[in-house]
């Protein structure tokens, strides 16, 4: 692939089209064409030879060439065979050429067809057309709505142009869309061959077409004789021999196997407040619960529901859909974000982006047009027109104009801005608090802000008096500043300038400082690790090989190679057995001996004996144990639940444990007792119906014709 790129780049740069036995050349900024042999058959004279679609061929010895922007057909020999009348010009085989022109009596662009001698063998009254071996598809424009017929090579009618759209299935055959969206099978001849109840046709393969009915699928031969009725999900026709399967079947059943009720669906997904998402070959719907449908028609693509709410997509437009399945605003807009009590639109028209804002009720609140609205920043909307900035209110009102540079940073009812290169700081009313100047602020809150001046960073009040100021690096914390000084020493300065604590800098001689936990942070020195306070003294000698964090009153310890834990006061809790250990959570830690894991208890005895390959600890209180690749379930005291024999496991945390062994999904209680066969390809819990939802996925068989 990289040899091809860089040869197409070099036959780029040489302004070289090889075709055949010809390829064009430049000379002078003009381009002209040469046979194999170097031959100089058409002088550089134009501004292009080829085609209008940037591609290059010799057809019945002639090209396309350009000339004052426009095209014509020449002959190899030099001869222009056409005037340059065209604005475009391309190869239609085998041996005619589509070509359009702009009209005499108007600025509409025709389309006509002609052959290696300069015929119009199509006349020039067409929209588009599209050549198929010995027919063509044309369409015309009609009141702002195309509509395609077909006609034959020598411009007979065969279907007059009423149709939605007409394409080629191959074999002398045809599909023809009505405007009803329904499809019919028709000769080359225009014979009508099926009604128009069909939805859509695949291209015949080995004297077969795929027809779409409903989300269905069936074949059909070209003679229209339906030889397998539309009753399969999905077919294929590339082995030669036909394949189908059916729809993916859900069932609904309690945790005792009792079926509730049977769906078709590609998947079944939830959505919100007791809604369900269901996706088919047709597109998407909303159902309840009780898996009845929400919605009526169904769409593309549906986002969660959000406060009431959810995005949905029809025909490449997003709309709002209301729980109850009704639109709240019609797909009409290139994207729609719904926040926490508003929605904003932003929909598309001659190349640019228009943004509104609407309640979460679907009224519109804003009258003026803006590039962008962007989510509620607590004060209000910040939004774009032309380039620069502004705000609107909750209620839609523009409360700040669109003129500024940028928008830095708001508090309440204050606005740090750029404005005409400048900064300063403005309240709701478009008041200047801070007039604008050459260095960049930021607000800290209603009374400070921070001025950044080369590598000097000022604390200001919001009067302009300078409160603090600093080289050094800082961060907030609640309401101070944390300031780390040359020194490697930390300062704490409250929002009025003042120092209120400083920890001294840390031994120098430290080769490595660990962040504080529980009151104590580890420090490595001359190789070894200990523990200081938070004032930078020593509590716990360093004579450790490593350490981890103090958690939950003990940290790790290496000793010798081995693992144990100590205590703040440096006395050895649990004695360094181990080859690695992690720090305690809710009373266990992991640890590991002989390349095996087990758990292990605050007091030091062993809730899960070493012997296991991996070790969770759930949410719950019980335990993920892993041997090689499966996985089993003990509970809070070690005592195993559930043999690491299963692929997965999703404790559910009711008594139930959904779980995978051999690729199918089941249900068993805690005590092991299977209550869903191990029969489904996944097995998903509803908890506010109590029920589960099993999916059954087709397989692809040998279809007998």
């Amino acid at each position: 692939m990289r040899l091809i790129l860089l040869s197409l780049l070099l036959m780029s740069t040489l302004q070289q089209v090889f075709s055949d036995s010809y390829y064009t050349f430049t000379d002078n900024g003009k381009v002209g064409l040469k046979n194999q042999q170097g031959t100089i058959l058409v002088p550089a004279h134009y501004e292009a030879l080829g085609w209008s679609d940037g591609s290059f061929s010799v057809v019945e010895k002639v090209t396309g060439y350009k000339l004052n922007d426009q095209w014509g057909l020449i002959s190899i020999a030099n001869q222009q065979v056409t005037k340059p009348v065209y604005s475009s010009l391309t190869p239609a085989p085998p041996t005619l050429f589509i070509a359009s022109k702009q009209s005499t009596l108007s600025l509409r662009i025709s389309t006509g067809c002609i052959n290696a001698s300069g015929k119009i063998v199509i006349p020039f009254q067409y929209a588009g057309i599209r050549i198929h071996h010995s027919r063509a598809v044309v369409y015309t424009l009609y009141d702002g709505v195309l509509k395609y017929g077909l006609i034959d090579l020598e411009h007979k009618l065969l279907l007059p142009q009423v149709y939605q759209n007409i394409y080629p299935l191959g074999s002398l055959r045809f599909g023809v869309q009505n405007f009803q969206q329904k499809t019919a099978l028709f000769s080359e001849n225009g014979k009508q061959i099926t009604g128009f109840d069909i939805d859509s046709i695949s291209p015949i393969q080995n004297n077969l077409a795929i027809i779409y009915q409903h989300g269905k699928q069936g074949l059909m031969n070209r003679e229209g004789v339906i030889v397998k009725e539309p009753a399969f999900r999905e077919i294929k026709l590339e082995s030669g021999v036909p394949e189908a399967r059916l729809s993916n079947e859900w069932h609904i059943l309690t945790a005792g196997n009792s079926l509730v009720k049977k769906i078709e669906a590609d998947s079944l997904l939830p959505v919100g407040n007791n809604r369900i998402k269901r996706v088919s070959a047709t597109g998407t719907q909303v159902l309840d619960l009780d898996l009845n449908k929400i919605t009526k028609e169904e769409v593309s693509r549906l986002q969660s529901f959000r406060n009431g709410l959810a995005v949905f997509t029809n025909k490449q437009y997003k709309g709002v859909m209301k729980e109850d399945g009704s639109a709240l605003l019609p797909a009409a807009f290139k994207q729609v974000h719904i926040g926490s009590d508003y929605i904003i639109t932003s929909t598309q028209s001659q190349g640019k982006e228009f943004s509104a804002l609407y309640t979460l009720t679907g009224n519109r609140l804003t009258t003026k047009v803006y590039d962008r609205i962007e989510d509620f920043n607590g004060s209000f909307y910040p939004v774009q027109k032309n380039g620069f900035y502004g705000g609107i209110d909750k209620q839609g009102k523009e409360i700040l104009a669109c003129a500024y540079d940028s928008l830095v940073s708001v508090f309440e009812d204050l606005v740090a801005v750029k404005f005409r290169g400048a900064y300063g700081i403005i309240n709701l009313k478009e008041e200047w608090k801070i007039i604008p100047q050459p260095n960049p602020i930021k607000l800290l809150n209603a009374d400070r802000y921070f001025e950044f001046s080369d590598n000097l960073t000022f604390l200001k009040s919001i009067t302009g008096t300078t409160i603090y100021f600093t080289s050094n690096p800082f961060e907030i914390a609640g309401d101070n500043l944390i300031e780390i000084i040359s020194s490697g020493g930390k300062w704490t300065i409250n929002f009025n300038g003042q120092i209120i604590h400083r920890e001294e800098p840390h031994d120098e001689r430290n080769e490595k400082i660990l962040p504080s936990s529980e009151g104590l942070r580890g420090i490595k020195k001359n190789g070894k690790y200990g523990f200081i306070d938070d004032k930078g003294r020593l509590r716990i000698a360093n004579r450790y090989e490593d350490i981890l964090p103090f958690q939950e009153g003990l940290a790790g310890a290496k000793i010798r190679g081995k693992w144990g834990y100590i205590n703040r006061e440096d006395k050895i809790e649990i004695q360094p057995v181990f080859e690695e250990v992690s720090s305690f959570t809710k009373g266990y830690a992991l640890v590991k001996q002989n390349g095996k894991y087990g758990f292990l208890q605050h007091d030091g005895a062993l809730a899960l004996d070493v012997r296991y390959d991996n070790i969770k600890l759930l949410e719950n209180g019980r335990i993920l144990i892993t041997v090689g690749n499966t996985v089993g379930l003990a509970d809070a005291d070690g005592n195993i639940l559930l043999q690491p024999k299963y692929e997965y496991i999703d404790d559910l945390g009711n008594g139930f444990v959904i779980v995978k062994q051999n690729g199918h999904y089941g249900l068993v209680t805690l005590q092991g007792v299977s209550t869903i066969p191990l029969h489904y390809d996944l097995l998903l819990f509803e908890p506010v119906k109590n029920v589960f939802f099993g999916l059954k996925k087709s397989e692809f068989r040998e279809l007998k014709l």
